[in-house]
């Protein structure tokens, strides 16, 4: 029997794990606006990125609304540090895990990330250290508006048409894997290029994917930046929140 089936949670309080989607409140999911505006606690992730603070921006009507009602839920901030060191993600694990179980000793927490909650996100790290210290934990999921659905939708091009197949990667892998992502699917998608853009863009020159290439920045906020001649784009100003998407079919609105 699956750990779903068996577990009913004994703690009082339900842990959502909330995906509040790239940046445009307007995106937040009814369920996720509902819930965001009756939980006592609501989590954050924190991490020498700003991803957590830019979730907090997503809900800050919630939030607002909240406070003229004299709801305010109680903010808990939670350290999730960029490193690859197993002891200190353990560590963080484990820290992070025992502060929601206090909170959720006593009632319901959501815990709210970019995008979609379950796709490259503080979430599942999260759950590793939970379900290590508390089997029972009863969680519940929210899916949320990923940054490259939302990018597909700035583009007005379809993501994947047919029997065109899709990967989705951060663009820190290795060159030469991203290489053969690139012969083997149609459409690839890289995340997280802002530190490798210009090794990207030498890589799709070489191959003659430029052309078909497309820039999506800041999605949703006031900073996007859209744009289909990458040559144009200095790698300086290429965020944190940036993505590519090569579709190598060809743009269906050229």
């Amino acid at each position: 029997m699956s750990r779903l089936e068996t577990n009913k949670g004994t703690l009082p309080g339900i842990l959502y794990g909330i995906g509040v989607g790239p940046g445009d409140p307007e995106l937040l999911t009814l369920k996720a606006a509902r819930i965001l505006k009756e939980v006592p606690v609501i989590a954050v992730p924190t991490s020498y990125s700003d991803a957590g603070s830019m979730a907090m921006e997503v809900i800050a009507p919630i939030l607002g609304e909240r406070k003229k009602n004299g709801s305010d839920p109680e903010i808990v901030s939670l350290l999730f540090p960029m490193t690859r060191d197993e002891r200190i993600l353990e560590e963080a694990r484990n820290k992070n895990g025992e502060r929601l179980l206090g909170a959720l000793a006593t009632g319901n927490v959501a815990f709210v990330a970019l995008g979609d909650i379950l796709f490259y996100s503080t979430f599942g790290n999260l759950l590793t250290g939970l379900y290590s210290l508390r089997p029972d934990t009863n969680v519940e999921v929210v899916p949320g508006v990923t940054s490259f659905a939302a990018a597909s939708g700035r583009l007005v091009e379809p993501l994947v048409q047919g029997s065109e197949r899709l990967a989705v990667l951060p663009a820190v892998y290795d060159p030469a894997e991203i290489d053969a992502v690139l012969d083997r699917f149609d459409v690839v998608v890289l995340m997280k290029i802002n530190k490798v853009f210009s090794q990207i863009r030498d890589l799709l020159d070489r191959k003659g994917l430029l052309a078909k290439s497309a820039f999506v920045s800041m999605v949703g906020l006031p900073e996007e930046r859209v744009s289909r001649v990458l040559s144009d784009l200095r790698p300086e100003e290429v965020p944190y929140m940036s993505l590519l998407v090569v579709r190598k079919n060809g743009w269906v609105g050229r």
